[in-house]
């Protein structure tokens, strides 16, 4: 038996088994890096108690034997000596809660889940629209909007209140008028110190609107690599996209079915990742048949979303069709989990997913326009 058992580990299946074996061991952290790297809230500009246009905090209106507009979060009578939002907590309160929260935004069943939040209205929003293109979807309704598209401008139209909650922090925050209705305001009462944040507790306009030659009046917006206004470092983006559209890529409208440059997506959207037709699951956009530049991270992917109840095959581009609200990569490289958090190591990322193109770049995810070409055929 020693003989025997001798010979097997000196054979060649011995090896071959030993090579597979450490093959498999190597390839985990990648498979890990590749299923869990890019999420990473904590790290990114909506980690709002960090970000420093925005600086969220608690209210200060504690009333000793009483509840304050954040329901216990400075009293200890009801929540213990717990304290204030601190770095690294409360960070997924801003959207999501996990009790009581919206299980519909904009008519869509569970498009947004367990949202938190106040919406706008989807008539208050004028749609994009021009002499070459509409905003309107195959069923001829003007693409105003939908489901998580309407979750994502519950921030960034302006209107609605950073704190607009529905479920607030510590015990018995409930305020149901935010659930309830829609439309601007629906602060609680937190506080705020961030100079991106108005006196509404809502976004302030940045320069591009209300700006004189000089850059007075206006805002220019967290970015570490630049300086600007009223304390803040920036570089332009456009967090405040307002009410008004029509400067904005369209969303909320259905990809068009009778346009050439898209039928390679029309085409394999129903083949991708065993999405059963009906389900009302999300699509995977890609334009090569095979599937073979699809991030192997569903989260990653470049999607459609079923947005119109009565239609759930119908694909529409949504703004979380090619951004990921949870994604922290940033150029010159991804924060490790470790990382501390603070106002040097959430900049910079622009929340984008992978394109569904040959050979995309992990930090710089638009590189050669690839996430726009996934869509568009140029």
């Amino acid at each position: 038996m020693n003989v025997f058992l001798e010979k097997c580990l000196k054979g060649p299946f011995f090896k071959i088994f030993l090579m597979s074996l450490a093959l498999s061991f190597a390839g985990i952290p990648f498979f890990l890096k590749d299923t869990f790297g890019s999420e990473d809230v904590r790290h990114t500009k909506h980690n709002l108690a960090v970000n420093p246009d925005i600086l969220a905090g608690e209210g200060n209106d504690f009333v000793p034997g009483g509840l304050t507009s954040l329901r216990g979060a400075r009293n200890p009578e009801v929540r213990g000596i717990e304290g204030d939002i601190r770095l690294n907590e409360e960070v997924c309160i801003f959207c999501h809660t996990p009790h009581g929260g919206r299980s519909t935004v904009g008519g869509v069943q569970g498009i947004a889940p367990l949202w938190n939040r106040r919406i706008s209205s989807p008539m208050a929003y004028t749609p994009y629209n021009s002499p070459h293109f509409d905003a309107q979807d195959m069923m001829g309704v003007p693409g105003r909007p939908k489901g998580v598209s309407l979750a994502c401008l519950s921030c960034h139209d302006g209107a609605v209140a950073f704190d607009a909650l529905i479920n607030s922090s510590g015990s018995g925050g409930f305020f149901p008028q935010n659930k309830t209705f829609d439309g601007p305001g629906g602060s609680i009462g937190m506080g705020f110190s961030g100079p991106a944040v108005d006196a509404a507790n809502s976004f302030r306009e940045g320069r591009r609107a209300n700006a004189d030659a000089s850059g007075n009046g206006g805002f220019v917006f967290f970015d570490r690599f630049g300086s600007g206004p009223n304390a803040s470092f920036g570089a332009e983006p456009f967090p405040n996209l307002g009410l008004d559209l029509r400067d904005d890529h369209p969303i909320s409208m259905e990809i068009p079915r009778t346009d050439p440059q898209f039928s390679e997506i029309l085409t394999n959207i129903t083949t991708k990742g065993g999405r059963i037709p009906g389900s009302g699951g999300v699509m995977w956009i890609d334009r090569d048949p095979g599937g073979a530049n699809l991030p192997l991270d569903k989260r990653d992917r470049i999607r459609a979303y079923p947005s119109d109840p009565s239609r759930p095959d119908a694909p529409y581009i949504e703004c979380a069709s090619c951004h990921n609200p949870h994604e922290a990569s940033r150029p010159g490289g991804q924060p490790v989990l470790s990382e501390p958090v603070n106002a040097e190591t959430i900049n910079n990322s622009l929340f984008l997913r992978l394109a569904s193109r040959p050979n995309p770049d992990s930090q710089d995810r638009n590189s050669r326009s690839l996430i726009c070409l996934s869509c568009h055929k140029k």
